[in-house]
């Protein structure tokens, strides 16, 4: 009974401890984020982009933005 109760109580602070490491990635990612103003192209490091995988966000690059020197607004 002792041993149920003592494994109960580790797996819980195991899954409290991964669950505030995951939300302190995504804090720090999205303060990042927000500094730079970065949603709309590549993540600024791999702390952002972590926060964005557990977020699930998904930012579409566009296939042209690749080529140096070409405008990429509306009305260029």
């Amino acid at each position: 009974m002792v041993a149920t109760v003592v494994i109960s109580a580790l797996v819980i602070a195991g899954a409290g401890a991964a669950i505030t490491f995951s939300l302190i990635l995504v804090s720090w990612g999205i303060q990042r984020e927000e500094r730079g103003s970065s949603l709309t192209g590549q993540a600024p490091g791999r702390l952002s982009a972590g926060a964005r995988v557990l977020t699930g966000l998904y930012v579409r690059q566009r296939a042209d933005s690749s080529r140096p020197g070409q405008r990429t607004d509306l009305f260029g």
